[in-house]
């Protein structure tokens, strides 16, 4: 019942941002932005923390949904909506050949293997100037040139709210509670004649597909890309935010996103020892708050209501 009550809140506290869309200005485009990177931060959750895929390659996936979507509708005058399916369509493929080129690697070669990835694709962005505009990026009107800004935020919070649903559906069914078991003993469930192959590629598959819609929803959103907005810390932030947050809860991510996308612009005033601050930011929460946000959170309000009964 209790699980059941924190999912139904959840997904309440994911729609109360719809509140400032008549609102509009700063706090309306920073709300937009944590949840185009909550996205991810969900991807993440569900195939490390959940399913148990040693995978860091997140900013390449959610690259190849945005460029993808630039590339097919500006180059080659795909409808703005078909090239961002077709981008998120080709993001997964990304996971599914690093997963079998790895396949018979132990979990830190794979980890390195797509961490690697994350470093070098960055390069190959800067490489292809060209056609991605390399560090200088690119511009893209793209929904909005149909929609306004406002209903474009809601479309944001919306998937976002979408994307939540679907992981916590997903993880309630036959195949989440496999990937679970794979997850936690990986040997034990191929023990008991389970055909894991299968399922850690699909969830690759989905988990890419939800990744690279994000990506081609942020270029959408921000109306512009550059290799330095997937440069490797992108990926760390992404996996920063289940981790943070609290991987165990499923509103974990919620906090995580807050934190991983907030404690920058409160340290915009020292920007230069911007990563230095931030570095010694995350060491203390993770070594002080082992757990994450989330479960400490529970733990406070759960004592907040002891002391008032």
């Amino acid at each position: 019942m209790k699980d059941h009550y924190e999912k139904i809140s959840t997904v309440g506290i994911l729609l109360l941002p719809l509140l400032f869309v008549l609102r509009g200005g700063y706090l309306q485009e920073v709300t937009g932005y944590v949840y185009l990177f909550l996205i991810q931060g969900y991807v993440a959750w569900f195939l490390f923390f959940k399913s148990g895929q040693p995978f860091f390659g997140y900013s390449v996936t959610m690259a190849i949904g945005a460029y993808g979507t630039i590339v097919l509708n500006v180059m080659f005058g795909w409808p703005v909506l078909g090239a961002m399916f077709i981008s998120a369509a080709f993001a997964p493929v990304v996971g599914v050949i690093l997963y079998l080129a790895t396949i018979r690697a132990k979990g830190f070669y794979v980890s390195m293997t797509s961490f690697l990835l994350a470093i070098l694709f960055p390069r190959l962005i800067n490489a292809l100037q060209d056609i991605t505009g390399g560090r200088s990026g690119l511009y893209f009107s793209g929904i909005t040139e149909f929609v306004g800004y406002k209903t474009l935020y809601i479309i944001v919070i919306v998937w976002t709210v979408v994307v939540a649903i679907i992981f916590l559906w997903l993880m309630g069914t036959k195949t989440g509670k496999i990937l679970t078991l794979i997850s936690e003993n990986d040997r034990l469930t191929q023990a008991v004649g389970i055909n894991t192959f299968r399922y850690k590629l699909l969830a690759y598959t989905i988990a890419g597909f939800i990744s690279g819609l994000g990506g081609a929803l942020y270029v959408n959103y921000t109306g512009f890309i550059s290799s330095i907005d997937i440069e490797v810390f992108t990926t760390l932030y992404i996996f920063f935010i289940p981790l943070i947050g609290g991987s165990s809860l499923f509103f974990g991510p919620i906090l995580g996103a807050l934190f991983v996308i907030l404690i920058p612009e409160l340290l915009v005033p020292v920007e230069r020892y911007f990563r230095i601050f931030f570095g010694l930011i995350f060491i203390l929460v993770i070594v002080l708050l082992p757990e994450g946000l989330a479960p400490n959170v529970q733990k406070l309000f759960r004592r907040i209501r002891k002391n008032k009964e």
